[in-house]
């Protein structure tokens, strides 16, 4: 039995939902590029979720956690292994008790929109900073994703996990080390959802700040291409994007991709472009910046498959 058979039937034993076996990544991931995965999984709930990784670790199958794609490249050899999708756990709530104070739960697979779009309707503040990131709740706690100014780790009151051993546990704020796009969760350890912790405002000002965060990444961002966001991450006191600009590399093509000619620090599929085409402008920028600036710029995207 060929491994991409055995983890099929692997698969099949245990959930009948939709799977798509030696599936086409270009078709899922948010720059459009990527071959095919062995098993892309849509994950219906929390069980499923716990009793798939379980029997997949089992027949030491590798996994690929995902919400929705967006901050993911696929080499073009594709994905040896089963990339789950946490389709079904998008839930949200809100809760309120004098010794909390405004909670609101999200399950790993909601998008982070419909977060934001949560706290406007229970006219809660402290959100407004996630307005346009196209993540979902699991990879933007999990990376401490963030913008003009905060960060997931300013919101967050606590954090639900899957362990390395199958267990639901749940991990306090205080119990967290945040750094810059980075988190220090066990090894092994998948995010099930996190919980807010918000503060009441003012519906009209709430949805004021967040119009002027939209319009800010519409004048700034390439919305019109497809991408993965930004590339890189900062370095301290200089934006990787001044930086490339500084090089005078903006604009540049490889094949169908293109450093952003509106913001450097991003990669567009301005066309047909591959997984190889946006990895060789990655290590071009890299080679760069280490070149004529000295510094080491280390990617924000995940970067996962074979080439």
């Amino acid at each position: 039995m060929t491994r991409k058979n055995e983890i099929k039937e692997v698969l099949r034993s245990i959930i009948k939902g939709k799977i798509l076996c030696d599936e086409p990544m270009s078709l899922h991931t948010s720059l459009a590029v990527g071959g095919n995965a062995d098993a892309l999984v849509y994950i219906e709930n929390e069980d499923q979720l716990a009793l798939v990784v379980g029997r997949l670790k089992e027949k030491e199958i590798n996994i690929f956690i995902a919400g929705n794609l967006t901050n993911v490249i696929v080499r073009d050899g594709g994905y040896r292994g089963a990339i789950l999708l946490m389709t079904g756990c998008k839930g949200v709530s809100c809760d309120y008790t004098p010794q909390n104070g405004y909670l609101i739960s999200a399950q790993a697979g909601t998008a982070l929109a419909k977060v934001v779009s949560r706290s406007v309707e229970e006219e809660l503040t402290g959100l407004e900073f996630c307005a346009g990131i196209p993540g979902s709740v699991g990879g933007a706690v999990w990376m401490n994703a963030g913008a003009y100014g905060k960060e997931m780790k300013d919101v967050i009151n606590e954090v639900s996990l899957l362990d390395a051993d199958g267990e639901k546990k749940t991990m306090k704020r205080e119990g967290i080390s945040f750094g810059y796009r980075t988190t220090s969760f066990p090894v092994g350890t998948i995010i099930l959802g996190a919980q807010f912790k918000l503060e009441k405002g003012e519906r009209s000002k709430i949805k004021e700040k967040i119009n002027e965060i939209l319009q800010l990444r519409q004048a700034k961002h390439p919305l019109e291409f497809p991408s993965a966001g930004s590339i890189f991450k900062n370095l301290p006191g200089q934006p990787a994007g001044h930086l490339i600009e500084a090089m005078g590399i903006k604009g540049m093509t490889a094949g169908g991709a293109q450093i952003s000619s509106k913001h450097a620090n991003f990669i567009v599929n301005s066309g047909n472009a591959t997984a190889s085409d946006i990895l060789r402008l990655i290590e071009f920028i890299q080679s760069m910046a280490k070149k004529e600036k000295g510094v080491n710029l280390e990617t924000e995207v995940v970067i996962i498959g074979e080439d």
